[in-house]
C-alpha cells in the first residue's frame, strides 16, 4: 500500500477485471509494508514460498 511505482488502486482495478472476465488460476499477494521492492524478510519469504508452490503445481 506504500508502493510509489504500483499504487493499490491499481491492482484492485485489475483484481476486479480479472474476476468480471471469469479468469481463473490467479492470485493477488498484497505486501502492505513494502514499497516496489522487499526489505522485510518475512515479505522475502512468502514471496519464494508461493513461487516455489507455483512451480511445484504448474511446472513439475
Amino acid at each position: 500500500m506504500v508502493d510509489v511505482n504500483v499504487h493499490f488502486q491499481d491492482a484492485v482495478r485489475l483484481t476486479q477485471k480479472l474476476i468480471e472476465l471469469g479468469k481463473e488460476n490467479w492470485e493477488l499477494a498484497v505486501y502492505p509494508v513494502e514499497d516496489h521492492g522487499f526489505v522485510e524478510p518475512t515479505s522475502w519469504t512468502d514471496e519464494y514460498k508461493r513461487v516455489l508452490k507455483l512451480f511445484e503445481t504448474y511446472l513439475k
